[in-house]
């Protein structure tokens, strides 16, 4: 028998189709803690198949029965950091490494709860006058600084940062409402009744 078939034969077995369904069924709430250390969409879904290229790489480390979401947060958390140090290019300070595991810790608790939230989101942001719907944009989807957005836009940065802060505030009240509603309609916030 070839390597290639033994590989097969192996992978079928029933504790690695086991691990193949924690996997999939660990998809949604993976995505949605990753997407809470990492803004961008298309970005967190690159860290989404890095985070399964390691769980399927080290999947002879998982012991059936044990916490495989800790375990497979754990992976998703130290994949996030390795991809903001890489976007951050610089040498990371003891307060920024502290603020970001902080960040890991407090998005690994709301991971559930995190799929109405960004749900609610996409509902409100079209509601954004088209002005502030760019700003955000080049803001948090393209990562571009304010300095860089003023210049585009012939405009101060301090103006921007008052845009900036109305349009979040703008989307926290629409947000809020939103979820909201849905509690009042008895719908669960993961959006089936």
């Amino acid at each position: 028998m070839s390597q290639g078939n033994h590989r097969d034969s192996k992978y079928s077995s029933a504790s690695e189709l086991k691990y193949d369904r924690l996997v999939a069924d660990h998809q949604e709430k993976l995505y949605y803690f990753i997407r809470s250390m990492v803004f961008n969409p298309e970005d967190a879904r690159d860290v989404l198949q890095d985070v399964n290229m390691v769980l399927f790489r080290k999947r002879s480390y998982y012991v059936q029965g044990t916490n495989f979401k800790a375990w497979a947060f754990t992976v998703a958390r130290f994949e996030c950091l390795n991809y903001l140090k890489q976007c951050k290019k610089v040498k990371w300070d003891a307060l920024e490494s502290a603020l970001i595991e902080n960040i890991a810790d407090h998005a690994e608790t709301k991971a559930d709860d995190m799929e109405h939230y960004l749900r609610a989101l996409e509902d409100c942001l079209p509601h954004l006058p088209e002005e502030a719907r760019s700003l955000v944009d080049a803001r948090y989807q393209e990562r571009r600084s304010l300095q860089d957005v003023a210049e585009d836009w012939s405009t101060t940065v301090g103006a921007l940062k008052q845009k900036l802060f109305r349009a979040r505030a703008n989307l926290k009240k629409c947000i809020s409402g939103r979820i909201h509603e849905l509690l009042k309609k008895g719908e669960d916030l993961g959006g089936t009744k």
